[in-house]
């Protein structure tokens, strides 16, 4: 399990990254078979990390570019629009994390100074 979190991108995010460049190469079945495999990943593996680092982030991001691309004329604007809600929410998580920390590190920077003075 140590070796699956020092890899550069998270297993989803591989999972999915290679399902929207088989999607691209109209290589289908085995799109949707990655497309899968980055789902129960993220879903099993990867949501729970989404406050420990950014590039937990990234898999719904890939989910939206590759869905669309592997379903063609036969995607479904639903879906569609589900896997964008579902990025936007994570993308406001992340931004709100930032955000909180960088409220929290301003207002300890100023406390210092006032203690200096």
């Amino acid at each position: 399990m140590k070796r699956l979190h020092d890899l550069p991108l998270p297993i989803s995010a591989l999972a999915l990254l290679t399902a929207f460049a088989l999607g691209a190469l109209d290589f289908h079945a085995a799109g949707w078979g990655f497309f899968g495999i980055g789902v129960i990943a993220w879903v099993k593996l990867d949501a729970r990390q989404l406050l420990k680092s950014d590039r937990y982030g990234l898999p719904p991001a890939l989910a939206l570019l590759a869905y669309p691309t592997l379903a063609g004329a036969q995607a479904s604007t639903a879906i569609t629009f589900a896997l964008a809600l579902h990025a936007l929410v994570v993308c406001l998580i992340l931004l709100s994390r930032h955000l909180s920390e960088d409220i929290a590190q301003g207002f300890s920077q100023q406390k210092g100074i006032s203690q200096r003075i």
